[in-house]
């Protein structure tokens, strides 16, 4: 997947000649209409990621059930809190600092479940531990999916 952002002085031409060598590459080309911060995807994975950290952060729910929930319900390959993991949650404090920052609205600061993790050095898969342990976190296990019947 590529998104493609056309600039104010880029022909239609241009945009189709860059469209067609993306979708020869093997890639899906997705044309953004107008300049957004995150784009298409960004925007997308930001709504997700800012409601699963406020879910756990609230404790309405573990990030393990988040996690098998958007699994189930989505039919996400692996959960969101999963995917914060290997993205490392520094970066992903710094990327809702830019949301926050353009807002200024106060739900969109990282949240403590989030800060707290940090602070503690628990980065996801570069220190071995963010939200699972690592390098065998659970949810690799299949029967993870499932949950506990305890």
């Amino acid at each position: 997947m590529v998104e493609l952002m056309r600039g104010t002085k880029t022909s239609d031409e241009t945009v189709e000649h860059v469209r067609q060598f993306v979708y020869t590459a093997g890639l899906t080309p997705l044309l953004v209409h107008k300049e957004s911060t995150g784009f298409i995807y960004n925007r997308v994975w930001r709504a997700i990621k800012k409601e699963v950290l406020h879910i756990v952060d609230a404790g309405v729910a573990s990030h393990e059930d988040v996690d098998r929930a958007c699994m189930i319900i989505i039919g996400m390959p692996i959960g969101p809190f999963a995917l914060m993991d290997m993205v490392g949650l520094d970066v992903v404090r710094d990327i809702e600092m830019v949301y926050y920052r353009e807002s200024g609205d106060e739900s969109d600061a990282p949240p403590k479940v989030l800060l707290e993790k940090i602070e503690k050095g628990e980065l996801g898969i570069k220190t071995g531990k963010g939200f699972y342990t690592y390098p065998n976190p659970a949810f690799q296990d299949p029967s993870w999916l499932k949950g506990n019947k305890d």
